[in-house]
């Protein structure tokens, strides 16, 4: 794909509504034109349905490394810094066998048609630099670009100076913040940290019970109604697991999107996010899947999730994963196939999963797998034409 314009024919979901599309798409300068209805000469052709572009908005990579630990754990017990157990399983590992876990997880992202991803990535400065070194170790290994990380830091120290001093260095090679939650921080702390200027500032809040009643003990309010008090305008903040439908009146007014991550809830045993209740306030929301360690970082088995429990249009399931991630994470011209977007897809094979299908959609994002995914590209070449 050297040339400057490039002719895609196949099937396509097009625009955000997903008009199922079959035609020539025109690529100039990476960037789409739209459909031509001329004849085109040998044309680039893929048998299957070429979709927008993948998202995961969510991840904590890095410990991939301990899958499946602590099975029946609470989440407190789990992941609660400093001392959960995978804080400290994490810390008897060694830089080389972080980096070995992460490759495995951006080839696994690879292969589940993820173009982008945000991490949360611990350790400070260390933490985000194990990451940018697996992703280079992955680009010349494979010559490919996605998936792409988008790295949030996460200070170790505390205090006002310290936190000032570490986030600065942690910013010159990250993406911006990730914060474990409001619980960690004093007010002015977390003044501290928001003064900072970023590029992506996002928190976990309201994820399970014991941390809204910890937060209504010690602040006199939810993390939600603490986050919109101490005006720390987030870029995002991940589960919202407990929303009141005023905390979600709060998040509208506010502009501040959630990101979901349904499937972690769940095996986590702290209940399921009210995505209706998000919907009907008007808050944007996206779509993640949270530790490598819990889950699989399957945005099709989220999306299946999801539809199976909240029967969700199937349209809007997909645009949580794709339109909307890309809207949250602010990534220009990504997200969508149509006219002045970027060509960057997400490829499905002519495979049973979406034969004979009445719903196009629908079928993508309940019976679609990590083996109907097609990777045009690199050195790992898995596509044909």
């Amino acid at each position: 794909m050297d040339r400057d314009t490039i002719y895609l024919k196949s099937h396509f979901l097009y625009g955000e509504d997903f008009q199922y599309r079959k035609g020539i798409l025109v690529i100039e300068d990476g960037i789409i034109k739209g459909f031509t209805g001329e004849h085109v000469r040998d044309p680039l052709c893929h048998r299957g349905v070429v979709i927008p572009p993948l998202i995961n908005a969510h991840t904590h990579i890095g410990d991939n490394i301990i899958k499946d630990i602590g099975i029946n754990k609470t989440l407190d017990e789990l992941v609660k810094p400093p001392n959960g157990l995978k804080h400290r399983f994490l810390r008897s590992c060694s830089e080389e066998e972080l980096i070995e876990g992460m490759l495995d997880g951006l080839e696994d992202l690879k292969d589940m048609g993820i173009t982008y991803f945000c991490d949360f990535r611990e350790g400070g400065l260390k933490g985000v630099n194990l990451l940018r070194e697996a992703y280079s170790i992955f680009r010349r290994r494979y010559n490919w670009e996605f998936p792409y990380p988008l790295i949030l830091g996460r200070p170790t120290t505390s205090g006002r100076e310290e936190l000032k001093r570490e986030i600065e260095e942690i910013l010159k090679v990250a993406d911006g913040i990730g914060l474990s939650g409001c619980n960690e921080y004093s007010d002015e702390e977390l003044k501290t940290i928001r003064k900072l200027d970023y590029k992506i500032f996002s928190i976990h809040a309201n994820e399970h019970r014991g941390s809204i009643e910890y937060s209504k003990k010690v602040y006199g309010m939810s993390e939600i109604e603490r986050i919109v008090n101490l005006k720390l305008q987030p870029t995002f903040i991940i589960h919202a697991t407990y929303t009141t439908p005023y905390e979600g009146e709060l998040l509208r007014e506010e502009g501040i999107p959630v990101v979901v991550c349904p499937r972690a809830n769940a095996s986590f045993n702290v209940g399921l996010p009210d995505i209706h209740n998000l919907m009907d306030k008007g808050v944007l929301i996206g779509l993640g899947t949270d530790n490598f360690m819990a889950n699989s970082p399957s945005i099709l088995k989220e999306m299946d999730f999801i539809y199976k429990l909240y029967h969700i249009d199937p349209r809007e399931i997909l645009r949580f994963s794709t339109i909307n991630n890309s809207r949250i994470l602010g990534l220009e011209g990504v997200g969508l196939i149509e006219e002045g977007y970027r060509g960057i897809f997400t490829f499905i094979r002519d495979c049973p999963s979406i034969r004979y299908s009445r719903n196009i959609v629908a079928s993508i994002i309940t019976r679609c797998e990590k083996g109907d995914i097609v990777i045009y590209g690199g050195e790992d070449d898995k596509g044909s034409s």
